[in-house]
């Protein structure tokens, strides 16, 4: 496995925007990037290379996330949707679509912000979220039939 370090470096960003995506709170994406990281470095032993170094680190990131929102100090704050930024690479419309994204129930927005956001691809999402690839499939056609009509009217 490569140096933690070239890994930072290689998809530090990354992991940083779905952080940011999933908790909607810049200081909770910077700990949930640091906690990611950290426990990369301690499993880095038991990293087999059955998947690619993307996929586990996306992986621990999006259980790491999963952990924040469950606890109860998260769900006692009340998180505004309208701070959410773009990626850097979106487009100032990109904003409407992520804050409709966000509206999305967890288990559409989760497959979607994967596909989209972090570019992998259906089978490295079923083998992460432990889900057959129909099923990977048939949430995000879901999540783009539940996604149309919000963005029409946004227009």
């Amino acid at each position: 496995m490569e140096d933690l370090e070239k890994l930072m470096r290689q998809y530090g960003d990354s992991i940083y925007r779905l952080c940011l995506i999933y908790l909607r709170d810049t200081h909770l994406a910077e700990d949930a990037v640091q906690d990611t990281f950290l426990q990369a470095f301690r499993a880095k032993d038991r990293f087999q290379g059955q998947s690619s170094e993307k996929t586990w680190l996306t992986a621990i990131a999006v259980n790491t996330c999963r952990s924040y929102l469950r606890s109860s100090w998260f769900r006692r704050v009340d998180m505004v949707l309208d701070n959410i930024p773009a990626p850097p690479q979106a487009e100032p419309d990109d904003d409407a679509l992520i804050s409709k994204i966000m509206e999305l129930p967890g288990k559409y927005r989760e497959v979607i912000l994967l596909y989209y956001y972090q570019q992998l691809t259906v089978p490295e999402i079923a083998d992460m979220l432990r889900l057959s690839p129909d099923t990977v499939y048939s949430r995000l056609r879901r999540a783009r039939e539940k996604l149309k009509p919000k963005l029409k009217a946004c227009k």
